[in-house]
């Protein structure tokens, strides 16, 4: 748990952090009229064609500009298929170029907001190397990342990194927008969201410069 969470943000149990509550709390820091979440708890795909998610999505994503990700440990069922799961389709949707009506929408930005696990640890995204020369670079674990993510990670057009000169390392190393998924952490979102916000649509401007990941 966010040590400094408020138990106001929780939903129902405020003894155990879920991210309805995080959810809950982003939505108060930047409005709730700027946040849309897509599915109703419990709500499936089960048995929705593509043409029938696309048609209950469309009118929600078709104005949105951004789309805000919220990261945790348990946001990706492994024994569901990902097409089969919102949050992939929802980021899928809002990456598209779709007309409608007299207008077309843009690929959205795309900003990813990762919440602490159990132990208010960010350990599970972000590790640290054992070598000296790249120690002080965080490494980034996708485990726990939908593979529409995963691909919208270090996929810069041209920029394949450089790799480490420690001995025996040879870790690939990115600097500055390599990627057109902007990360941040909770708290560094929550003290400058639109810091984040402006950060990744930044990228969103430069969009040619990406090979984005549009599929499931």
């Amino acid at each position: 748990m966010y040590q400094n969470l408020d138990q106001k943000y929780w939903a129902e149990n405020a003894l155990e952090a879920t991210a309805r509550g995080y959810v809950n709390w982003i939505e108060e820091v930047i409005g709730r009229d700027n946040i849309y979440k897509g599915e109703s708890d419990g709500e499936s795909l089960s048995g929705k064609t593509d043409e029938q998610i696309w048609e209950y999505l469309k009118p929600m994503v078709h104005d949105s500009t951004v789309t805000l990700v919220v990261i945790s440990p348990g946001m990706k069922d492994v024994f569901e298929p990902e097409t089969d799961q919102w949050i992939p389709q929802e980021v899928r949707y809002s990456l598209w170029e779709v007309d409608r009506g007299d207008r077309t929408s843009a690929t959205n930005a795309l900003l990813g907001v990762v919440l602490p696990d159990r132990n208010n640890s960010y350990g599970y995204v972000w590790g640290q190397s054992n070598c000296a020369h790249c120690q002080h670079i965080p490494m980034l674990n996708k485990e726990h990342f939908f593979s529409i993510l995963k691909g919208n990670i270090f996929n810069k057009k041209g920029d394949d990194g450089t790799v480490c000169q420690g001995a025996l390392c040879y870790s690939r190393i990115y600097d500055g927008d390599h990627s057109y998924l902007h990360l941040v952490s909770f708290p560094d979102f929550i003290t400058n969201p639109n810091v984040h916000i402006d950060k990744a649509l930044e990228i969103q401007s430069k969009k040619d410069e990406y090979e984005i990941e549009k599929s499931v």
